[in-house]
């Protein structure tokens, strides 16, 4: 029995040896070894120089400018203002017509006009403003009127104020002138008698016989019978019918 400790001992012995011994080599290996490494210099190589990284431009604000006006995601929308039309204004009536009161054909022609029935009566010439109208033209059978850039024609018997006498003022700036050749006088003429047109007093116009009751309107000849009244009386005369 001792002698298997023995050997068994000696064999443990045996083995530890050899463990020394090989760590010892390899401690001495490992040694040399980084004794080599450390001790071996690396020559040194150039390496070209990096290149210069290039500036960073400066933000310009122009560049951004088409996403400023535009979205991704609405395709319409760009810096064109769209401004509503202004609502369309209907435009007001026409106010009452001027009243005519007579023609004034002595010196500058002019005619007697109130802006509207009952209102103060004075005389206009083409250009005038008669209230919210202006007087552009006018002659013995038509006038011509302005409101509001529209022109308006009237005929003079429709713009005769009814019933209405000759004033007394516009008789009195008339002073003692006599009266047109055509104007009649109920005063003075006789019977009357249905006798139609007169004589030829130009521009396609003839004038009324004394004593001629034919009603106003007729037409006779081609002619029409058309009365007036005017500061002197009233007058007569036929004119072509249209």
């Amino acid at each position: 029995m001792k002698r298997k400790l023995m050997a068994l001992n000696l064999v443990l012995i045996a083995m530890l040896g050899f463990v020394w011994y090989r760590f010892q080599q390899t401690r001495q290996a490992n040694a040399q070894r980084e004794a080599r490494v450390l001790g071996e210099r690396v020559p040194n190589k150039r390496y070209p120089a990096l290149a210069r990284i290039p500036p960073v431009a400066p933000t310009v604000a122009a560049n951004y400018l088409d996403v400023a006006q535009r979205m991704l995601l609405a395709r319409d929308r760009n810096p064109t203002v769209i401004i509503d039309p202004e609502p369309v204004k209907a435009k007001p009536p026409m106010p009452p017509m001027p009243v005519v009161h007579g023609l004034m054909t002595l010196g500058e022609p002019g005619i007697i006009l109130s802006e509207k029935p009952g209102a103060e009566q004075r005389t206009y010439h083409a250009g005038d403003k008669v209230g919210p109208f202006k007087l552009l033209a006018f002659d013995s059978t038509t006038v011509q009127l302005d409101w509001d850039g529209e022109k308006v024609n009237k005929k003079l018997q429709d713009l005769w104020e009814k019933g209405e006498a000759p004033s007394a003022a516009a008789g009195g700036a008339a002073g003692n002138v006599p009266p047109p050749p055509s104007a009649v006088s109920a005063a003075n003429a006789p019977a009357p008698s249905p006798t139609g047109p007169g004589i030829d007093i130009g521009g396609g116009f003839k004038s009324c016989q004394p004593n001629d009751s034919t009603p106003t309107g007729t037409v006779q000849s081609g002619l029409r019978k058309v009365e007036l009244q005017t500061p002197f009386g009233r007058s007569c005369r036929w004119e072509p019918a249209r």
